[in-house]
């Protein structure tokens, strides 16, 4: 399988970052020490590949001339759960540089299932769901158990990306949000490609829990909610992605 490292080095020495590799040994660390005049960073990259059985299946139905179809909820998945635990383990082990340093992790999907992998990952970090009422419409972030919450203690951010689309995720619960805000690696993405729980809040484009009211009760996230925003009714909205290929 194709080593993605040299691609992501090469990414921040374009962007005038310095981006230095460090060295595995027997411990837990992360891949990539990255500096610039204003911050310093460390990065885990971690790859989603599709599975064997995944690959067989669509390559099997594609010969035989049929449509390959994708139908994937957008939620929680306890897989990528996993990946991104093991980020945080190697990112937490490294001990240089104190309680300034950001730490980030850059989750890859490729393959066929790259995009619906891609808003996955987005949904297992904020515990996104999609709601729905008569003021607004959009995302409510930490409405399911979330890594970010779960993290926050680590996770300043996450790059989550394809081989040719990628977003800048804002864990607005780190201690060190502000100066996440602050630093310079939000120059490099589209202003679109930023996700910022807080503002998109603030510009009436999503729903924010701040709340210790119980994750597990979907009832009461939602009564929640409708106090905070005054409204009677929200509904949750169950979002797919769905794709089709055929061999031509």
């Amino acid at each position: 399988m194709l080593d993605y490292e040299p691609i992501v080095k090469r990414w921040f020495l374009g962007l005038g970052y310095q981006i230095t590799k460090i060295p595995e040994t027997n411990e837990e660390s992360p891949d990539f020490l990255i500096v610039d005049d204003t911050s310093t960073y460390l990065l885990e990259l971690k790859t989603k590949f599709p599975s064997d059985e995944e690959i067989g299946e669509r390559k099997k139905l594609l010969s035989f001339g049929e449509i390959h179809n994708i139908d994937e909820l957008i939620t929680r998945k306890n897989g990528l759960s996993k990946i991104i635990r093991k980020a945080k383990n190697q990112l937490g082990k490294y001990k240089k540089g104190g309680d300034k340093i950001l730490r980030l992790v850059w989750l890859l999907s490729t393959g066929h299932l790259a995009e619906p992998r891609l808003y996955q990952f987005e949904t297992t970090l904020y515990g996104l769901a999609y709601l729905q009422s008569a003021e607004r419409y959009g995302g409510c972030y930490f409405f399911y158990d979330s890594d970010f919450f779960r993290y926050r203690e680590v996770l300043d951010a996450a790059i989550v990306s394809t081989q040719s689309e990628g977003k800048l995720l804002i864990n607005s619960l780190s201690p060190r949000y502000s100066q996440m805000k602050n630093s310079s690696l939000l120059k490099h993405f589209r202003e679109a490609s930023i996700v910022d729980p807080i503002n998109l809040e603030k510009e009436g484009r999503a729903f924010l829990v701040y709340s210790d009211v119980d994750r597990a009760d979907e009832e009461g996230v939602l009564q929640y909610l409708k106090g905070k925003y005054n409204s009677d009714k929200i509904v949750i909205d169950t979002m797919h992605y769905l794709s089709g290929t055929i061999d031509s």
